[in-house]
């Protein structure tokens, strides 16, 4: 996985499009920070993250892969149709087998919370994915992958300090381009044939 092509597709796309896909990664996290000061954070965390993931995932490869203008509606696609269900099964999936394995130890959750990376990915690709379909076929994609997505994470790390000299003012360039950066990834691998073999593989 070359990651320098990855950067630079994010980058090209990115352009003309940083502050409204900041804000559009923002706003979810507003309404779960506001919800915490409520006393109602972690349910509302629960209830509303695997949505809000997967309209950002449905955003942001719309925005790579049709150079299309963001709007901030699309944020509801996960509150429509049968995707509220799905997605909150997908979230809470996802946190309750990477809790278990991190119980093993720290490394077995991160190797985890990796595999399952994709799952979001593929269900805003397919309408009708469920999220233990999600969770097995991202489980198959990211097989034999999962060092090339933690290595490009690490190449963010002068980024994140950045953003931590600049208070958190740099993450307005920095947010937008790692998600893109992180949608490349998904649809280069897709397009690999990994998918393919995916789709057969069953949850380990």
């Amino acid at each position: 996985m070359n990651r320098v092509e990855l950067k630079n597709q994010a980058k090209k796309v990115l352009t003309g499009k940083v502050f409204i896909l900041f804000l559009i990664m923002f706003v979810p996290s507003l309404i779960i920070s506001l919800a915490s000061y409520t006393g109602w954070g972690a349910v509302v965390t629960i209830l509303v993250s695997g949505s809000l993931e997967y309209a950002l995932s449905l955003i942001f490869l719309n925005v790579l892969r049709k150079n299309t203008e963001p709007k901030f509606e699309e944020l509801l696609a996960g509150f429509k149709d049968n995707n509220f269900g799905r997605t909150l099964e997908a979230f809470v999936r996802m946190m309750v087998f990477t809790f278990l394995w991190s119980l093993l130890f720290v490394i077995p959750g991160i190797i985890k919370a990796i595999s399952y990376s994709q799952m979001f990915y593929l269900m805003a690709d397919d309408k009708k994915l469920s999220a233990a379909d999600a969770q097995k076929q991202s489980m198959a994609m990211m097989e034999g992958h999962k060092m090339d997505y933690f290595v490009l994470s690490l190449s963010f790390i002068l980024w994140a300090i950045l953003c931590g000299i600049t208070f958190g003012l740099a993450f307005i360039y920095v947010g937008p381009y790692m998600q893109l950066t992180y949608t490349a990834f998904y649809d280069k691998l897709k397009g690999t044939g990994s998918h393919a073999k995916a789709k057969e593989a069953k949850l380990a």
